[in-house]
Parts: structure tokens; sequence; C-alpha cells
């Protein structure tokens, strides 16, 4: 016998302790307080106007603010242990059965060929003691999805390769599920094919150029008040007097632009070092392999993830290159799955997706031929929508806007007025350039789309993954003989504005021909 088989059957063995109710790990105690703690004040956009509307208070009376903050973590701690006291699951055959719920009692049954994705995640403190959180997910809705939140690292991943092996299992198949699943086990320790990994520094790229500069100082617009009082207090304590440096009385006007500038940049450059850091805690040790008959991504620096993915649950690859990427000469690649309907929303949605940032357009036409052989991305001729597409934004919107702002604005402050002429002008140039962008072309297999305004965004769509087609045509687009065309698909759906009707026709019925005729499985 060899030790390979020694060990499966170990293991195997292992799997079988499974059978009675228990509860996971002690240490998911930490994980369930550690999850309440983040829902709680993970949402700072909710919490910081109430802590900035009661700073004065909270500056005042010191104590009573830390008394209410250690009593809030006692509630929650007391909370996150009776979860885990509530929390039971067994593995009866080929279905997990948990059972949860303090108040609410709820028992969850998730045969295995329900299961769609099984995901390891090891979380820092889960490392010493070589524990995974073991998250299952279904196709349905994210009430029907499932976390072990401790188990040990060998019987985690013995469930995961079970799971799949029933999955692979067709009902016409003879072979035995534990004699199957020990040889999907080996074949997937063995075939693992290396596909793409990045370093240090494609993740600091990745960090700089994907960076929301713009919406972090949108979304800290309401407390921009509040915030220079904080700063203001804060830079007094330091010795600093920042008031003298921006006051028009006392400083030269050249002076206040260069202070402006400065503290612009200052701003800017710690967004994007934070977004950096977050990126490398995110992707650190990025690794996407080919394993049997799935791809596995791995990632992270504090908390280890691998999520992985059937390739007939690949719904469509998505090229993605913003301004800034484009002048790093990089760009990302999304595998788009099959996606739960009541999950799309959710915050842990983007975490079940394999995304490859930083990707020179070379490897990533390379993953994209590894997934799509017949693909012709790099060589189809793009059509574009009508000029049409503008008109809608332009007539309903820009234009109003235009002239209410000249009628509100030119009586009193004429200057103003005539600054937003330009701006105007530059926006009706992003507006051009989005239509000029937007193109579809399409072959005898796949949809291939093109849309982006500074950045440009492709996409490769396999035409038999269509799930519904629907074709829009209002009267003033019947007279030009226009439509909008949507497909959607299992993990969204992608619409062609003011497009010729005849084209839509035609890409409609190829889409409906391939879903009908391919013996290609969706999902």
């Amino acid at each position: 016998m060899t030790k390979q088989s020694v060990s499966s059957q170990a293991a195997t063995a292992q799997l079988q302790t499974l059978q009675q109710w228990q509860r996971v790990s002690p240490i998911a105690l930490l994980y369930f307080c550690l999850r309440l703690i983040k829902a709680v004040f993970g949402n700072m956009a909710y919490l910081a106007p109430t802590l900035l509307v009661f700073y004065q208070g909270i500056k005042r009376y010191p104590g009573y603010f830390a008394l209410a903050l250690l009593a809030i973590l006692a509630l929650l701690l007391t909370i996150a242990l009776l979860r885990y006291l509530a929390f039971r699951f067994r593995v009866t055959g080929e279905t997990v059965e948990i059972r949860s719920g303090v108040l609410r009692k709820k028992q969850l049954n998730l045969p295995f060929n329900r299961i769609q994705n099984v995901r390891l995640q090891q979380p820092l403190y889960y490392r010493p003691t070589g524990h995974l959180c073991l998250q299952l997910d279904t196709a349905g809705s994210n009430q029907q999805e499932a976390q072990l939140a401790a188990l040990p690292k060998a019987l985690a991943t013995e469930l995961q390769q079970a799971i799949y092996a029933v999955q692979q299992l067709s009902p016409h198949t003879p072979t035995d599920p534990e004699q199957h699943h020990q040889q999907n086990a080996a074949k997937a320790a063995n075939n693992e094919t290396l596909l793409c990994s990045r370093s240090v520094g494609d993740l600091v790229l990745y960090g700089i150029s994907n960076n929301r500069v713009m919406l972090a100082l949108g979304l800290a617009a309401p407390f921009y008040n509040q915030l220079t009082m904080i700063l203001g207090d804060l830079f007094k304590r330091l010795g600093l007097d920042i008031s003298h440096w921006f006051n028009p009385e006392q400083q030269s006007w050249l002076w206040l632009g260069l202070a402006v500038l400065a503290f612009t940049m200052l701003i800017m450059l710690l967004i994007t070092l934070f977004s950096i850091a977050a990126s490398v805690l995110s992707y650190y040790q990025f690794r996407l392999v080919r394993s049997a008959d799935r791809y596995v991504r791995r990632s992270g620096l504090l908390t280890r993830h691998e999520i992985s993915m059937k390739p007939s649950r690949l719904q469509w690859i998505r090229l993605q290159q913003d301004w800034l990427d484009k002048v790093f000469g990089r760009c990302n690649l999304r595998y788009e799955q099959v996606q739960a309907p009541m999950s799309a929303a959710q915050s842990h949605a983007e975490h079940g997706k394999i995304m490859v940032p930083a990707l020179p357009p070379s490897e990533a036409q390379q993953l994209l031929s590894e997934a799509y052989s017949d693909q012709q991305l790099p060589r189809v001729r793009f059509r574009p929508v009508n000029w049409r597409f503008v008109l809608p934004s332009l007539l309903l919107f820009w234009l109003p806007a235009l002239g209410i702002s000249q009628w509100a604005l030119r009586p009193d402050d004429a200057l103003l007025a005539n600054l937003l002429l330009p701006l105007f002008v530059l926006l009706l140039g992003l507006l051009l350039l989005r239509w000029r962008r937007f193109g579809y072309a399409t072959d005898d297999h796949y949809l291939y789309l093109r849309r982006g305004v500074i950045g440009v965004d492709y996409f490769c769509v396999p035409l038999y993954k269509l799930q519904q087609v629907s074709r829009q045509q209002h009267w003033l687009m019947r007279r030009a003989r226009l439509r909008h065309l949507q497909l959607v698909f299992a993990s969204g759906s992608l619409t062609i504005p003011y497009m010729p009707a005849e084209d839509a026709e035609q890409i409609a019925n190829d889409a409906l021909y391939q879903a009908q005729s391919s013996n290609k499985g969706w999902m």
C-alpha cells in the first residue's frame, strides 16, 4: 500500500468522524466575535455622523464614552458566545447539516450536489492552530449558504474534495463514490497547473491604478466641517497654525494656491497608500492554478483565501483597463461565474469571484485563450452603435442643466457662468467619447463587447450561455430602424443600445440557436 493511499484512507476515516452532531473548534469563538465587531463597527459611514455629532460630548466626558464602548463590546462578546454554543453541524452521507440560532432556531441541509462552490479561508489568527473557515455556496439565495467557522486544515480540505468528487459523478457512473473521491484527490494534488502569479510590484501598480481617490473624497464630503475642526485642534496641540497658511489677508494668492495644491496632493497620497496596502493585503502571493476540472485562486496576506470555480460555471470573461492601467500597460481580468440572485448585492459577493490584477495585455490574452481557445477578441472589428446614443443624456440632462445654470448665474456672477461653459464642453466631449468607445462584434460562437469612457472594458461572452433575450424599441427608434438588445446570463445582463435592428435580430437569433442546439452545460 502506497503512502498516498494510506494518507487518503486516514483522511476518509477522519471525515467519518463528522457523522455525529458537534461544534466547531473553540477558536471559532474568536471568529464569531470578530465577525460581530466587524458588522457593527465596519460600517463607519453610518457611525461617523453620530460620532461627529456627539464629538464635543465625548471629548467632555471620555470616561462615560469608554464605559459605553466597553458595555457594547461585552454585549457583542456575549452574543458571539451564545451563537457559538448554538452552532452544531454534521456530515451524513452526502449532506452537510447545520443547526444554528439563539432565539430563532434554524436547520440547514445542504446536499453535496447542490453546493456550487466551496471556499477556504484562513485568517491570521487561525494559522498557529492550522484551522480553516469553510464557506459553502449554492446557486440559490444567500440564506442557503453556510460557514463552518473552524475546521482542521486536513479535514476542511478533505470535505472540500469529497463534495467535488460527488459533483463529478454522473448518474450512470458505476464507480464507488469513496474510490472516485480518492482518485480525484490524487489527481488534484498531482495535476495543478500554474496559470498566473502576481508579484508585490504588480500589486503596488494595481493599488495605484485602482484607488478611488475621488470616491473617498466624495464620501467624506458631509463631514468636511467636523473633520476640519478636529484636524485644527490636532494641529494646535502640535504647535502648528494651519489657518495662518490659508489666510488670504496674510498670504499671497500664489502661496495660497501652492498650499491648497500641496494639501490636496498629501490627501491623495495618503488615500493611494491605503489603496496599495489594501491591494497587498488582498492579493499577496496571488496564484491562479488549474486543478483537475477547476480554476483555483489563492491569495491573501492576513487572511488566506482559496476560491475555486468549475469552467462550466464561467459565463464570460471581462478585461478592464482604466486610464492609469493604460499608463502602466496593465489590465485586470475577471472570470464572471454563476451568481446567486440574492447574493449579488451582498458584501461577500466580490470575494467569490476570480479576478487577476495588473496583467500585461499579452498575459491577459494567454489566460483568455486558455479559457476560450477559439475566441477572436484581438482580431475582431467592432461595429459602433448609432449616434443617437448621446441624445437622451444630452437633451434630458446636460442641455437643461446648462440652460438653468446660465439663467440663474449670469445676471449676478457672469464669471462663474463663463467658467461653466468649458466644463460643459469637457463633459460633452466625454459623452461623445463614451459613444465612440461603445462597440460590438460577433463570430460563430462569441459576442464581443467594448465600452468605457477614458478607460475601456472588453467582454468575451459565449453565446450558448444565454438565459434570456429582449429587444426594445420606442417610437423615435422605429423610424431610424434601431433597437436596444438585452442579453441575460447567469452572471448578469449585457445591453447594446441604439444598434441597427437587423444586427439586433441576427445576434438574438444566433444566441438563441446556440443556447438551444449546444450540448454544453451553462453551469
